[in-house]
C-alpha cells in the first residue's frame, strides 16, 4: 500500500515511526512550513518533519496545501491512501480525490463527540471519564467522516491535558495499522457517525482561560487541568496592600470540605485553601507570570501570602461560554 502522510503535531509521531518500523514508509511526508521559534526566531521543525529527516524521507511543505500546484504534485507520486494526523489544515475534496482509497484521519476523540481543534482538552474540561482515538475517513466537513475503527481508555481523575495527548499518541500506531491492514483485505466496515451525539471541541484561546471562582471546586480543577500547559488557567493573585499579579495554575485538588460562611469566592482560607462557588481547592502548582513554576508553598512563601488575600478575574469572565457539550 502506498502511503502519503500528511502531519505536524506530536500526536502523529508514534504513528509515523511505526509506519517507518514495518517498512511502511511514506512516499512523501507532508508538514507544516518552518516557522521561527525561540529568542534568536531560529527556523524550527515539526516533531513530524524531525522524524522524516531522520528517516530520510521525502518532505513537502507547502503553505496551502489545497493549492491546484500542490495537488498536482501530490497525483504525480500515484499513491493509494492519505494519513493524516494533527496536520493543521483543512483538506478539500479535490485532494481527497487524489487517492483511490481517500483519505484516513486520526482524531483524539471518541467521534462524534469533541469535533475540532482541542478534544483532548474539551474532555477534561468537561469532566469526561472516557476517551480514545477514532480512525475515520475524511470528507469536506469537519472531523464528520465515517468513522473505519476507534480504540477507547479511561481518563485518570487526576492527568492534565499535556499527559493525555501523550498517552493517546501510545494509542496510534496499532489503531492505525489494523484499520490499514483490515482497508487492505476488505474487511473494514464504516459506520456514519449520529449527528444527534456531535459535541464540539473548539480551538483553544488565553481569553477562553480565565478561571471564574464561583464555580464548584471541582469544575475548577477540570478547568485547570483540561488547560495545561497552554493556555493555562489563569487568574490575578490580589494582596491585601492591593497589588496584583497575574498567575496560571498547573495543578489542584478540590476538596470534600465545607466553606465558611459567607466568603467570597477566590478568597484564601486560613488553611490556605481557596474558597470556590462550592467547596475548597487545593492549590498544587502555579506559575506567576515571569516566573518559573513553583509549588503553592514556595509562591505562599516568596510572596507573604495571607489568610484573606484573593485570585480575582480582572479580565471579563468569559469561562461560562467556553463550555462545550
Amino acid at each position: 500500500m502506498k502511503i502519503i502522510f500528511f502531519g505536524t503535531g506530536d500526536l502523529g509521531v508514534p504513528t509515523l515511526n511505526r509506519l517507518i518500523d514495518l517498512g511502511l514508509e511514506p512516499l512523501l511526508v507532508i508538514t507544516a512550513p518552518d516557522k521561527p521559534a525561540g529568542r534568536g526566531l531560529k527556523l524550527s521543525h515539526s516533531p513530524i518533519k524531525e522524524v522524516a529527516l531522520h528517516a530520510r524521507l521525502q518532505i513537502y511543505q507547502p503553505e496551502k496545501v489545497n493549492d491546484p500546484e500542490v495537488v498536482d504534485k501530490l497525483r504525480q507520486y500515484h499513491a493509494d491512501i492519505g494519513i493524516i494526523i494533527a496536520y493543521g489544515q483543512k483538506i478539500g475534496s479535490v485532494l481527497i480525490n487524489v487517492f483511490p482509497l481517500g483519505i484516513i484521519n486520526l482524531h483524539a476523540s471518541l467521534l462524534p463527540k469533541y469535533r475540532g481543534a482541542a478534544p483532548i482538552n474539551w474532555a477534561i474540561i468537561n469532566g469526561e471519564q472516557e476517551t480514545g482515538l477514532t480512525v475515520m475517513q475524511i470528507n469536506e466537513q469537519i472531523d464528520a467522516g465515517q468513522v473505519l475503527n476507534q480504540v477507547s481508555m479511561p481518563i485518570d481523575p487526576m492527568i492534565r491535558a499535556d499527559e493525555l495527548y501523550t498517552q493517546l499518541a501510545q494509542l496510534g500506531p496499532d489503531l492505525m495499522v489494523n484499520t490499514l491492514e483490515q482497508i487492505q483485505h476488505g474487511t473494514i466496515s464504516p459506520m456514519k457517525q449520529d449527528p444527534q451525539k456531535v459535541t464540539k471541541a473548539p480551538k483553544l484561546s488565553k481569553s477562553l482561560a480565565i478561571i471564574d471562582w464561583t464555580l464548584p471546586a471541582g469544575m475548577i480543577v477540570d478547568f485547570i487541568r483540561g488547560l495545561w500547559p497552554w493556555p493555562a488557567a489563569t487568574s490575578h493573585y490580589l494582596s491585601a496592600s492591593g497589588k496584583s499579579i497575574p498567575v496560571a495554575f498547573a495543578q489542584s485538588q478540590a476538596l470534600r470540605e465545607n466553606l465558611p460562611a459567607h466568603v467570597e469566592p477566590g478568597t484564601i482560607l486560613d488553611d490556605f485553601t481557596l474558597a470556590t462557588g462550592a467547596g475548597k481547592l487545593k492549590i498544587l502548582e502555579i506559575k506567576p507570570a515571569g516566573s518559573k513554576l513553583m509549588t503553592w508553598q514556595d509562591f505562599i512563601n516568596g510572596r507573604r501570602v495571607k489568610p484573606g488575600d484573593k485570585f480575582v478575574s480582572l479580565e471579563k469572565n468569559i469561562h461560562e461560554k467556553s463550555i462545550c457539550r
